[in-house]
């Protein structure tokens, strides 16, 4: 029995120390706490289009547990910020405790008011933390801009887009058969949640190098830069006509351009120069029989296929940099970064097919992470139909594996399966190095119908003009 007693003892003497818990004795007064910014600064933010949500931080630096008398906001509810302070979802909140050596979150965000200006402008407002006769505050910034919003919107006659604020489609935007959209040098155009900018008319995109057309997301915050599938797509439909894209930026859509059956018969060739097509979740350029025509164009980070020709057509890319080293959350691509194909399989799993007339690469360069980048994916004909598919890289850099590179038929002067050397790939960076060995190594007279780079860099004052869109201009 003696036993029994001296283990039950020990037992509530054990659960006697576990069931203890400080005891919190909460103060007041004009103590200072401190901050984790002393200004949350918002990246700019279109007009009646909510932010993204920013935090910081109350510390509590002293010994004691203390009671916040207040956190509110100055601009009180007609402020355009919105507060949630400690899981509380109000502008003003009294009597908070904050323990010892403790913290807490204030989250913030912000939905601007338009006005009448097209320029930027800057929305301010403060927190204020009280705490008996001390009074702290945390600035809030954010620079708003005007949009023009277009929400499933027609455009049934002749436009043009400007430079004067930015566009913003929710949804989708149409250029409707016979009409057409010219969009000025400078010209902004951001898309909302997969929303698309589909042509059935014509499109002329007309940037410069200073001032390229830029196609985006709406989310202009840092986080957002480069992150994939934040929209749809630009999508050319068939009889669509007369279209050109020239100096323009198409970023983090899920498939960048759609072509589909244009340019064909006596139509021009759908042209697109000097574009950086980068970040698409899916394809960055998907064409279907097509007749295009592209120079100095960059193609990068793209989850499936950076460039796809399917369904027969005609290509015809000079001085171009496809390079794909797509990786995002763990899920890495498995498919080349260039795939040509002459056939698609229809709802009753028939192969349909259509020749490739011509898949020509001048002066460019394809590579990425693969083993090969280039996937040459055909179907015989049936019959006599040696024109099935015509595919050509003359004076070029490409990663093609295993594949048979000896037939000048497809392959001239093709540096196979040497790494091209960009600056800085993981950075998106696809200029080339100083030891790359596409330096100087690019064909003169096709050059000289393409003097300058994608950068506005003469290629004819170099030693020798470069493969791809980028020259390298050593300093001396």
């Amino acid at each position: 029995m003696t036993r029994i007693i001296k283990y039950l003892f020990i037992l509530t003497v054990f659960v006697a120390g576990f069931s203890c818990e400080r005891e919190y004795s909460y103060n007041t007064g004009a103590k200072a706490f401190e901050f984790s910014v002393d200004t949350l600064m918002f990246d700019t933010v279109f007009s009646e289009i909510g932010s993204a949500t920013l935090n910081f931080k109350i510390y509590n630096p002293h010994p004691e547990d203390f009671i916040i008398d207040k956190i509110e906001l100055a601009g009180g509810d007609v402020s355009e910020f919105r507060l949630n302070i400690n899981g509380f979802a109000d502008n003003k909140v009294e009597n908070l405790r904050i323990n010892a050596n403790d913290s807490l979150y204030v989250f913030v965000d912000v939905t601007i008011k338009p006005d009448e200006t097209n320029n930027p402008f800057v929305v301010n407002d403060s927190i204020v933390v009280v705490s008996g006769a001390l009074n702290q505050q945390v600035q809030l910034l954010a620079y708003g801009q005007n949009v023009e919003v277009l929400k499933k919107h027609h455009i049934t006659e002749s436009t043009t887009f400007t430079n004067e604020k930015p566009y913003l489609i929710f949804d989708y935007a149409v250029v409707d058969e016979n009409v057409n959209l010219t969009i000025e040098s400078g010209t902004s155009i951001h898309l909302h949640n997969d929303a698309s900018l589909i042509v059935f008319g014509s499109m002329q995109v007309d940037g410069t190098f200073e001032e390229p057309v830029l196609f985006q997301g709406h989310r202009l915050e840092e986080f957002y830069k480069e992150t994939p599938g934040q929209w749809n797509k630009i999508h050319f439909m068939p009889g669509s006509k007369d279209n050109s894209i020239n100096f323009a930026e198409v970023k983090n859509s899920i498939m960048g351009i759609v072509v589909d059956s244009v340019g064909l018969g006596n139509d021009q060739p759908f042209a697109i120069d000097n574009t950086l097509i980068d970040h698409a979740s899916k394809y960055g350029l998907i064409a279907q029989n097509s007749n295009i025509t592209a120079s100095n164009l960059v193609i990068g980070h793209c989850g499936i296929h950076s460039l796809a020709l399917t369904f027969g057509g005609t290509y015809n890319f000079y001085h171009s940099t496809i390079a794909n080293y797509f990786s995002l959350r763990n899920f890495f691509r498995n498919t080349p970064a260039l795939l040509l194909n002459n056939y698609f399989i229809d709802d009753d799993e028939t192969e349909i097919i259509n020749p490739l007339l011509e898949a020509n690469f001048y002066n460019s360069i394809i590579y990425g992470n693969n083993t090969n980048e280039i996937g040459l994916d055909f179907k015989e004909y049936g019959g006599d139909n040696a024109s099935a598919y015509n595919y050509y890289f003359e004076s070029s850099a490409i990663k093609s594996g295993s594949t048979d590179i000896s037939n000048e038929e497809h392959f001239k002067d093709v540096i196979a399966n040497t790494n091209p050397s960009f600056i800085d790939a993981s950075d998106y960076n696809y200029q080339l190095d100083t030891l790359s060995i596409c330096k100087d190594a690019a064909n003169v007279e096709i050059s000289e119908n393409y003097p300058t780079d994608i950068l506005n860099t003469s290629r004819l004052n170099d030693q020798g003009p470069d493969m791809g869109a980028y020259e390298r201009i050593e300093e001396n």
